[in-house]
Formats: C-alpha cells, sequence, structure tokens
C-alpha cells in the first residue's frame, strides 16, 4: 500500500547508499566456499536527505507526511523535485521499488520558524 508522494521540496544534501543482491555463503566440508543467489534484485538501498533552513510550513509538511505513511509502514513515491540536480536519478530508485521511513524526521530548530530537517528513506519492493 502506498501514500501520497513524499513533498516536493529540494534537499541541500542527499547520501545514496546502494543495495546488494542477496546471497547465501557457506563453506562446505572440504574448504570450498559455496554461495547461493537469493534474488534478483539489489535489497537494502538507501538515501538520506538533508534539508537546510526550511520554513515552518514545509517542515510539517515533512512531519505530516511521516504520520501519513504511518511512521515506516507504508510506501511512497519520491518527486523530481527530492533529485535536483541529477542528471540520472533513475539508478537511485531501483525499478520496481518504492520509498518508507528508515526512521522518523530529525528536526533541529535553528531559529523561530527555520529548522533542518534530516530524513533516512529505506527502498522496498512496490
Amino acid at each position: 500500500m502506498t501514500v501520497a508522494a513524499f513533498p516536493g521540496l529540494k534537499p541541500s544534501a542527499r547520501s545514496w547508499t546502494p543495495g546488494t543482491i542477496p546471497l547465501s555463503s557457506f563453506n562446505t566440508l572440504s574448504g570450498y566456499e559455496s554461495r547461493v543467489l537469493l534474488g534478483n534484485n539489489a535489497v537494502g538501498t538507501q538515501l538520506s536527505l538533508a534539508f537546510s533552513n526550511l520554513k515552518e510550513n514545509e517542515v510539517i509538511s515533512i512531519t505530516d507526511h511521516h504520520l501519513l505513511a504511518q511512521g515506516s509502514f507504508q510506501g511512497f513515491t519520491l518527486p523530481a523535485a527530492v533529485f535536483a540536480g541529477m542528471s540520472n536519478y533513475g539508478k537511485v530508485t531501483p525499478a520496481g521499488f518504492i520509498w518508507r521511513y528508515s526512521s522518523a524526521p530529525s528536526v533541529d530548530w535553528v531559529m523561530p520558524g527555520i529548522a533542518n530537517v534530516s530524513v533516512d528513506l529505506l527502498a522496498i519492493p512496490n
């Protein structure tokens, strides 16, 4: 089940960790390593977004979206604004995957009405 897309805000910084292909490896009694491929799609893709100097209404749009997604329960898509400045952001979101929150957004108020927000996301199969 998915909810509305993440707010269309441009982050001031992004950090992406590509997923890995799931496999299981073990050593046989004869000393050889044996590996079993458990899937064809990379899993565990992570995306961290940092937003600097957001106005209060923009902060609320992120925290309200987190509540709408029921924390890390429901998935959602990311708008192109999140990838502003990237020419090939299709590689960041694996085909057939959507995003969910890894944890609640972190909000640091820097002055009245202005805050920095950090969001950690995890790609999940759609």
